[in-house]
């Protein structure tokens, strides 16, 4: 399976050059194709195969796990790394044998791990001999935290592989994108509107819940509106990076009709993204919602989100909403500016 994704690749490629090219035979390709398509991980027809969003993100961080392999089988790792396909090409026994039963295992835990499994690992650089016994070298640590990032991907693609292929990460740093495992034990949330009204419920259990939040958005409702004013009054940090279109209409609704006095709320503060915002983000102390444009990078989808409560989920989310956060402008600098 790995050996075909990395043969697909980016571009694309037909199941006759994925047979010459790994030189498979034909039933084993089209076996093997016929697993990544259940899986969603690839699309297309024998002519033309191609990435899913989903099989992308597996293969970039099986790429990395592959890089670090090679490195450390070479022992060099100042060795310039080959074409992502030789890489694969390279350790694809390796990496091959740590799924066997107890290789992951003896990796994690030295000690533990049986004798022939133990020679393995050692003769791999994986392993060395210290005063306490077995340990893992560097390039072992590094290989382990690889293995255990290819199996949070993995299952973060099998849990939301369709919330990722409906929805475009087209303009999502690539930062986030890397450590999207993070996620691993979020929930997808389907919030249907009701009478054509979404009630929102998760979404402001979460803002009520808050003791400090931090926000990207595109949109805003009144419901959202008046929950977070409940947290502003009580005293809680609230940051919000909206898009220029929605900053004059949110300052004049929410600030200027109710006559408001921004400098009695130090604790509220808005700014204005000068880059185009491509997600919609909540997070707070304890929580993180999560949402996308849809394919047409036009549409925000409003009634799908992954929710999480893991402090990996919120470090995860706060350096997204930092990223947005450096790349904007107070909002009275963006009025003063004449662009409100």
């Amino acid at each position: 399976m790995i050996t075909v994704l990395s043969v697909i690749g980016a571009e694309g490629v037909g199941a006759d050059d994925i047979t010459r090219k790994t030189g498979f035979e034909q039933e084993r390709v089209a076996e093997i194709l016929g697993g990544l398509r259940y899986r969603w991980l690839i699309t297309g027809t024998g002519d033309l195969y191609t990435l899913t969003t989903g099989g992308t993100l597996l293969a970039t961080r099986t790429h990395d796990l592959a890089v670090e392999f090679y490195r450390a089988i070479s022992r060099d790792r100042t060795r310039k790394i080959p074409h992502f396909f030789r890489v694969i090409g390279q350790v694809r026994n390796e990496l091959i044998r740590m799924g066997e039963d107890g290789y992951l295992e003896g990796l994690d835990d030295p000690v533990s791990a049986e004798p022939s499994i133990a020679e393995w690992l050692l003769g791999m650089g994986l392993l060395e001999v210290g005063d306490g016994g077995r340990q893992r070298t560097p390039a072992g640590e590094e290989v382990l935290r690889g293995l255990e990032r290819c199996i949070r991907i993995a299952g973060v693609i099998e849990e939301f592989n369709a919330f990722f292929e409906f929805h475009s990460l087209e303009g999502v740093p690539e930062f986030a994108l890397e450590s999207i495992e993070d996620l691993i034990n979020a929930e997808l949330i389907c919030d249907v509107p009701v009478n054509f009204e979404q009630r929102l419920e998760f979404y402001l259990d979460i803002i009520r819940e808050a003791e400090w939040l931090h926000g990207v958005s595109t949109w805003s409702k009144p419901a959202v509106a008046a929950t977070l004013w409940d947290l502003v009054i009580a005293g809680k940090e609230v940051e919000l990076v909206i898009t220029p279109e929605l900053a004059a209409a949110l300052w004049q609704e929410e600030v200027v009709k109710k006559g408001r006095d921004p400098s009695l709320f130090p604790n509220l503060r808005f700014f204005v993204s000068t880059i185009p915002i491509s997600v919609g983000l909540t997070v707070t102390d304890t929580a993180l919602s999560f949402g996308l444009f849809l394919r047409d990078n036009q549409t925000y989808d409003s009634i799908h989100d992954l929710v999480c409560r893991t402090p990996e989920a919120v470090h995860w989310g706060e350096r997204l909403y930092q990223h947005y956060r450096a790349h904007s402008v107070p909002i009275m600098e963006f009025f003063q500016g004449g662009c409100g």
